[in-house]
């Protein structure tokens, strides 16, 4: 799953920001090592990346046969996700 997961984040078209390197990192290790399930909120403004966090949280959740659900406010943006992700 490691290099599934690699490849997933190597196909994203910018560089991470600081920020957003510590969010994947934070949030990677509530799912690999606390027991109970994550309970985490990610704020930013517009455009700051964290789709892109959860897209990749998302993956690694999948990619070890584990279920996600991923939520949105208004059916424009989750249609948006949606088409996203499928691709």
């Amino acid at each position: 799953a490691e290099g599934r997961v690699r490849k997933f984040a190597e196909s994203f078209p910018y560089e991470p920001t600081p920020d957003q390197k510590k969010c994947f990192e934070d949030v990677e290790n509530d799912m690999v090592w606390r027991s109970r399930p994550m309970d985490r909120l990610i704020c930013g403004d517009v455009g700051f990346g964290k789709t892109e966090v959860a897209m990749r949280a998302l993956f690694r959740c999948v990619a070890n046969g584990r279920q996600a659900a991923l939520l949105a406010p208004t059916g424009v943006l989750a249609a948006q996700h949606f088409k996203q992700v499928v691709r």
